[in-house]
Order: structure tokens, then C-alpha cells, then sequence
């Protein structure tokens, strides 16, 4: 791979993402809606061109052409309640497809999609009745509209497409609320944060290995094929979160399902294993280091106490 397009290029993933390209030796163009939210790359190598998200399909005479692959990470309303914002994800399956048609039209070879693990959530929720789906099921289902629409779109042509299924994510320069942020925060203020089961399998991957796994797949992947991108092998969430109680503070005693949940992920619905076995990339952070990497960046940029 030596050229990629990126956009949502100044996000969590899809700046770790464009970091590892450009270390590579990448020629990178970043689309995002404001060049000085760039301000933290200067690399020769990297163009940055400004567009708003309903904007792509003006793209086609601006961008270079014949590019090895097409990163989209832009989306609105990933966290918090915007993921049940109904209108807000309808319009982000439509600048998904723009985006693809906008590859397809400048002759990239390959586009891939950053879906989320929400995705196989949904597949219970064919017999609605036995499951109530969450508000944020509505971010899953656009996710899911995408992956779908993406795949239809890019076979009608001569360009490549995939899925990159991302696990739990997690790392420095995260400033979501999600369940990593919330579990290191209540730890480093010496509480107990509020839990479900810990019985539950999960799987936190750290934003280092995800964006090399992104980079394997711009340079080796099967056509129209999804990829998980995360650890080949589960763990119980009680144990995940004792590791991380026992790295921040292991004076905090926890208290599992104390919150009730119906959020379920079916693992089998995915292979696991496909990205090591088709790029031989597996993941390679240290726990230990990540979550002590994490906790002094919340302790820079978070006012948690």
C-alpha cells in the first residue's frame, strides 16, 4: 500500500490509523471538517483536504486518483444518546455510500468500512420480543445499513470492499464515555463503577494494535470479506476489569451486576480468527502497559476528580 484516503482522520481510531500509515511511509490524504484539527501531524507525506461529511460526492475532481485505499472512520453521533438520534444515523448510512461512490469514481482499488461489534448484537433482535433492543441498537442498525449497502454498492464495480468489525477499543485520546473511560475514572477516584455481569465474554483491544490491524488490511484482505479486529480469544469481563482494578487501584473492591443489561454480543457470528490467519497480524500490546498508557492520559486531559 502506498497511498490512502482517510476520512474521520482526527477521531480516536482514524488518528491512530492515519499516525501508522504515515510511519509506514503512506501518502495519506485526510478528509475532516477542519485542517487545523490536524494540527497535531506535520509529515510531508500527508495532504489534508476539508470537507463537511455531506460534501464527499463534490470530491471527485479534488482527490487524486487510482489510490490503493479508502479508510472511512467519519460518523456522526457514535457516543452517548446521539446513537439513538434516528435521523442523525440515517444520514450517516447516506454519507457512507456517497463515500463509496466517491472511491468507486477516483478508481480506488479498495474501501474499507469501520463497522462496530454492535453489529452482531442486532441479529437477536429478529424475535424482538424476547429481546427489548437498546436506543443505541439505532447506531448498530446504520452500522449494519452500511456494511450491507457498502458491499451492493462496491460489487456492482471493480473495487474491493471490507469490514473492519471493531472490538472494544480503547486507549489514549478516547474522550468518550464508554465503558473503558467510566471503569478507569471511578478507579482512579477510588470507587467501584456501576457493572453488569461478569460473566459476560468481552474483549478490549487496545487503539495501537486496532490501527495496525486497519494498516494489514489496506495491504492484504479478502474481497467483500468482514474482519473482527480484536484479540482471537475471549475473556470473562469480571476478569478484564479485575486486571485493569488490580493496575489503577487495587484497594477497590468490585461489585458485579449491580446494573442489568441486555446488550449481548453472539462471538460466533464472527470469525475471530481471519485477520490473523489472512495478514498473520495478532494483537501485541501489554495489558498492563495500555491501561497504565490510558490512565496518565485521563489524568492530562480529563478532569476526573
Amino acid at each position: 500500500m502506498k497511498s490512502a484516503i482517510l476520512t474521520g482522520a482526527n477521531g480516536f481510531i482514524g488518528r491512530a490509523v492515519c499516525n501508522e500509515l504515515l510511519s509506514c511511509g503512506v501518502k495519506v490524504t485526510a478528509i475532516v471538517r477542519k485542517e487545523q484539527s490536524m494540527q497535531f501531524l506535520k509529515n510531508t507525506n500527508l495532504e489534508i483536504v476539508e470537507a463537511e461529511m455531506d460534501d464527499y460526492i463534490k470530491l471527485k475532481d479534488i482527490l487524486a486518483k487510482d489510490q490503493d485505499v479508502f479508510y472511512h472512520f467519519a460518523w456522526d453521533g457514535a457516543y452517548g444518546k446521539e446513537m439513538g438520534d434516528y435521523r442523525k444515523q440515517i444520514r450517516n448510512i447516506e454519507y457512507t455510500c456517497n463515500a463509496v461512490c466517491l472511491a468507486e469514481q477516483i478508481r480506488c482499488k479498495k474501501f474499507i468500512f469501520a463497522g462496530t461489534i454492535n453489529e452482531l448484537e442486532l441479529l437477536q433482535f429478529f424475535r424482538a420480543e424476547n429481546n427489548k433492543p437498546r436506543e443505541a441498537c439505532i447506531y448498530g442498525i446504520a452500522k449494519l445499513t452500511c456494511d450491507l449497502m457498502g458491499k451492493t454498492i462496491a460489487a456492482q464495480g471493480k473495487m474491493d470492499f471490507n469490514v473492519a468489525i471493531i472490538g472494544s477499543c480503547f486507549g489514549p485520546g478516547d474522550k468518550s464515555m464508554r465503558i473503558h473511560n467510566t471503569v478507569i475514572r471511578s478507579l482512579m477516584k477510588g470507587e467501584c463503577p456501576p457493572l453488569i455481569s461478569g460473566e459476560t465474554l468481552h474483549d478490549w483491544i487496545y487503539i495501537d494494535d486496532v490501527a495496525k490491524m486497519f494498516r494489514c488490511l489496506g495491504e492484504k484482505s479478502d474481497n467483500l470479506k468482514n474482519y473482527y479486529l480484536g484479540h482471537c480469544k475471549l475473556r470473562k469481563l469480571k476478569e478484564i476489569i479485575s486486571d485493569v482494578r488490580d493496575i489503577v487501584n487495587p484497594q477497590v473492591e468490585l461489585t458485579f451486576g449491580t446494573i442489568r443489561s441486555s446488550f449481548q454480543i453472539d462471538y460466533s457470528l464472527i470469525d475471530m480468527e481471519a485477520l490473523y490467519r489472512d495478514t498473520g497480524y495478532e494483537a501485541k500490546s501489554d495489558f498492563k502497559d495500555s491501561i497504565k498508557k490510558t490512565e496518565e492520559w485521563l489524568k492530562r486531559n480529563d478532569n476526573y476528580g
